[in-house]
């Protein structure tokens, strides 16, 4: 779910009185990992409030609406695992400022800020109306978070934030990889100064800073953060019911006729490693892989770089078919240079899907025994691995045969949420937390 540094050894954690005596507000808005925080929270019974843009319970009029492109939004708007009366809304000022804006022609960056700068007056009002005399925590994620801490520190709340990416560390790094493949067009443009400037006092004001990996950690201490508010928790993730008990079948050897199936699922982007996919299937295209990429695309032109190579490319596709994906495919890659987590690695593992996946994410694949991890983001190191697997095809099955349940659910997220106070920090600990159970 998303990020605080304790270890995870998969024991039962316990709450202590002192904890349960402290009730928690999470802001948010949008339905960030099926609002996986307060649902969390009010698992352990621990949520005050949930404060967020839109909300839309099975037969309330918001619901109603939900038909088209703009209803599959509102369907999301919603979790039974939160009752309404801890949540607040603003559905109908949401969907006033959406079609102003529309009408406006504001798009783009500019809206994105637009919208921050409107959701943080609207939180932060609500927060002070909101809060209850035992609240002690606010919960928020990052890069629209600053004036509602600001608001909570002035109330006596102790602010947690949520970071989503590696912050400024990833931009940079973006940034050399957009530099490194001029030919793969990209309208990427990196946080501005000012951007920068409000994160870093969301981190200030921020008492604790929950991220998703060690790799994140490692980014935000390298921008200047301080180590010792930065914890660190895997994300939650309940599989689909169909994935329970699925047999995979492995052939015995890959041919021109049933190649080895390769699935690239997610953002087509130079970030995740696109670039280096395709470069490693071009130099694999007389070879018997067949590349699968799935997900939308900001690289301009993205077929017109596939050449001789074997691969299928799908922009859009929806829940149900990714599922499908999974199913289909012998291996999942995933080449990252950089992720604040990278759940498609849990996705696939639950399909007993091996994984290939670079070390700049949280480390949910064990190398010899689950699947492969990347000596670097590159096409050589994509291809070694793939002609590995060409050459032991058996290899497939081992893995997958040692890919087990994703154990850490909402109740241990919960309770960690509840002993922040109480948990150690830094990179020994970060260390010890990455031996992640597949």
């Amino acid at each position: 779910m998303s990020a605080i540094a304790l270890p995870f050894d998969g024991r039962p954690t316990t709450m202590s009185a002192q904890s349960k005596a402290f009730t928690w507000c999470c802001v948010q808005a949008g339905h960030r990992e099926l609002y996986g925080i307060p649902r969390a929270l009010q698992h352990v019974g621990v949520l005050d409030k949930l404060i967020t843009d839109l909300w839309a319970p099975p037969g309330s009029l918001v619901s109603k609406l939900a038909a088209g492109r703009l209803g599959r939004r509102l369907r999301d708007r919603f979790h039974p695992d939160l009752p309404s009366d801890k949540v607040k809304a603003f559905p109908w000022c949401s969907l006033a400022w959406e079609a102003s804006a529309g009408l406006r022609g504001v798009k783009g960056n500019d809206r994105v800020m637009a919208r921050t700068s409107w959701w943080a007056s609207m939180a932060t009002r609500a927060l002070r109306r909101q809060v209850e005399p035992a609240t002690r925590y606010v919960f928020s994620y990052c890069y629209e978070a600053r004036r509602l801490f600001s608001a909570a520190r002035e109330l006596g709340l102790a602010p947690v934030l949520g970071q989503i990416d590696p912050g400024p560390e990833e931009d940079r790094k973006v940034t050399e990889i957009v530099q490194r493949w001029p030919k793969y067009r990209t309208p990427f443009q990196p946080g501005t100064k000012e951007y920068y400037n409000n994160w870093r006092e969301e981190c200030r004001l921020a008492e604790h800073i929950v991220v998703n990996s060690e790799w994140s950690r490692a980014a935000l201490v390298n921008a200047g953060i301080d180590d010792g508010k930065i914890k660190i928790v895997p994300l939650v993730y309940t599989p689909p019911l169909e994935a329970a008990g699925w047999n995979r079948i492995h052939p015995g050897a890959f041919s021109k006729t049933r190649p080895l199936r390769v699935l690239f699922l997610g953002q087509c982007i130079l970030r995740k490693g696109i670039a280096e996919t395709i470069e490693a299937a071009q130099r694999l295209a007389d070879r018997p892989v067949e590349f699968t990429l799935v997900g939308n695309t900001d690289v301009a032109g993205l077929k017109d770089h596939f050449g001789c190579a074997r691969i299928r490319y799908f922009p859009r596709v929806s829940r149900a078919e990714c599922h499908a994906f999974y199913r289909e495919a012998d291996v999942f890659l995933f080449p990252t240079h950089s992720d604040g987590f990278g759940l498609t690695q849990l996705e696939a593992q639950a399909w007993k899907l091996p994984v290939i996946a670079s070390e700049f994410c949280a480390h949910v694949v064990e190398p010899g025994r689950t699947g492969w991890v990347l000596s670097d983001v590159s096409s050589s190191s994509i291809v070694q691995v793939i002609n590995e697997i060409l050459e032991l095809p058996a290899e497939l099955a081992r893995r997958a045969a040692h890919i087990e349940a994703w154990p850490f659910n909402l109740e241990q997220l919960g309770l960690r949420l509840t002993t922040l106070d109480q948990a150690r920090s830094g990179p020994e600990d970060a260390r010890d937390h990455q031996s992640f159970p597949s």
